[in-house]
């Protein structure tokens, strides 16, 4: 990897704290390692320098500069979001890569570098982000603990520039960037070359921009319009309404037997939410724009690519049997709908991706069982699974087998899993993952204390 940093004369003190990071043993140990392990991992890495480089053209421009406006600012933004970007697309382009577990550990919290953007919390926003990536960094530790410590330094080493990382900005940036407000204006600075001519030593140059602000849209609910209505009129209807005592009820409809869903146990065997829009229209508008991220979207397929097989968009198929496979051969099931997916054999790995009424039912793994952005998912494990890992995805049923029990559970951003296990009998006992934590501070220990809330 090169030198990406020409450091300047005079350099802004809040710049050159920021110069101490890119410096620091911990990233530098994080870069070298990465090129030890090489492949992916190394390739994922560069972007990651140029990256940190980008974000530090852009503190020397801020510390020289007025702030922009808006139109100008997001102009800045664009270079450091597409290499954000870059770094999150080679983790989706290597899913079957044995390190996807590092790849996805920095591609879930490199949106830290993201925050430029944030206003006014940006400290805890880069704090948000390592919790993202933090599942994946304990899976590192723990796979790589025992065998290959190279692997676990990796891991230390990136999280704890992250943590160095909101440590700078909130002693220098606590607000969100602090701009010079007696700098120059940068609205009439040329931007494209930036990067080119901070690495040529000709002064401190404008920013070549990070990522995107944040949409304000996001934090804006699109409630229905309301009907407009005499405010006297209805009042008095609703008094006129229930002035009428018991016969308030009067016009309410009897809800009969057999439209009791704990009665009428068809009922429970179809409920489905309907299609059909909310009163009122936008209510379902953002639940509809989730919902259309999961499921077929395209043609079925169901192929062998290289080492990975690939089953997408299958919907209503119950009978997808892969029985060809190798040790070595990895399942992505990606963009499914009321399918069964039968594994015959012994295999990597298996990924549920994206998929929704979806079960899996395999002989045994040699890595781990993996569902990711699903919803009612199941797997069900006839033979051996070491780890299991669950991330943005809600109603999730394990069913492991008797030389299983031993299986480790992994879970994010997740609701309503289940891990069920068999008895003697051959009936499994469902055992509920926890959702709800308590934490509290241990004096005795000097940090915080995490527990499962057992009521939860």
């Amino acid at each position: 990897m090169c030198d990406c940093v020409v450091l300047f004369a005079d350099v802004p003190p809040a710049v050159q704290e920021y110069d101490d990071i890119f410096q620091s043993q911990s990233l530098q140990t994080y870069f070298t390692l990465s090129k030890q392990i090489g492949g992916e991992v190394q390739a994922q890495a560069s972007i990651v320098e140029r990256l940190f480089a980008l974000e530090r053209d852009f503190l020397v421009s801020a510390a020289n500069h007025k702030k922009p406006a808006d139109s100008v600012f997001v102009g800045l933004l664009e270079p450091i979001r597409s290499r954000i970007q870059a770094v999150q697309d080679i983790r989706e382009k290597n899913r079957a890569s044995k390190l996807f577990t590092h790849l996805s550990a920095v591609s879930e919290s490199i949106p830290a570098l993201g925050w430029i953007a944030v206003s006014p919390t940006p400290a805890p926003y880069i704090k948000e982000m390592t919790d993202a990536g933090q599942f994946y960094i304990n899976r590192v530790l723990k796979d790589y603990k025992d065998k290959e410590p190279l692997h676990v330094d990796w891991a230390r080493a990136w999280i704890d520039v992250l943590q160095q990382l909101q440590a700078f900005v909130k002693k220098n940036h606590t607000t969100g960037v602090s701009w010079n407000p007696r700098g120059n204006d940068l609205s009439g600075v040329s931007h494209s070359n930036s990067a080119s001519r901070s690495l040529g030593g000709g002064g401190p140059p404008p920013p070549p921009g990070p990522p995107p602000p944040m949409d304000p849209q996001l934090f804006k609910c699109n409630f229905p319009p309301q009907p407009q209505h005499d405010g006297p009129d209805v009042r008095a209807a609703l008094f006129q309404e229930l002035n009428k005592g018991d016969k308030v009820s009067s016009g309410l409809k009897k809800v009969t037997a057999d439209m009791q869903t704990h009665k009428n146990t068809a009922l429970r065997a179809g409920a489905t939410v309907p299609d059909s829009p909310v009163r009122g229209g936008s209510v379902g508008s953002a639940s509809g724009a989730a919902a259309s991220k999961i499921g077929p979207n395209g043609p079925p397929k169901l192929e062998l690519n290289g080492k990975k097989w690939e089953v997408q968009n299958q919907r209503g198929n119950a009978n997808i049997v892969i029985s060809d496979t190798e040790m070595n051969h990895s399942i992505y099931i990606y963009r499914c709908a009321d399918s069964v997916v039968s594994v015959k054999g012994k295999v990597s790995s298996i990924t549920v991706d994206s998929c929704s009424k979806t079960s899996v039912v395999c002989e045994s793994l040699v890595s781990f069982a993996e569902v990711v952005n699903s919803q009612r998912t199941q797997i069900q494990v006839m033979g051996k699974v070491p780890t299991v890992q669950i991330d943005k995805s809600d109603g999730v049923q394990i069913y492991l087998s008797k030389d299983s029990v031993d299986c480790q559970v992994f879970s994010a951003k997740s609701s309503e899993m289940n891990v069920s296990i068999p008895k003697a009998d051959g009936d499994f006992v469902e055992h509920p993952v926890p959702e709800q934590f308590r934490t509290r501070y241990d004096p005795s220990k000097g940090k915080l204390v995490t527990e499962a809330n057992e009521q939860a």
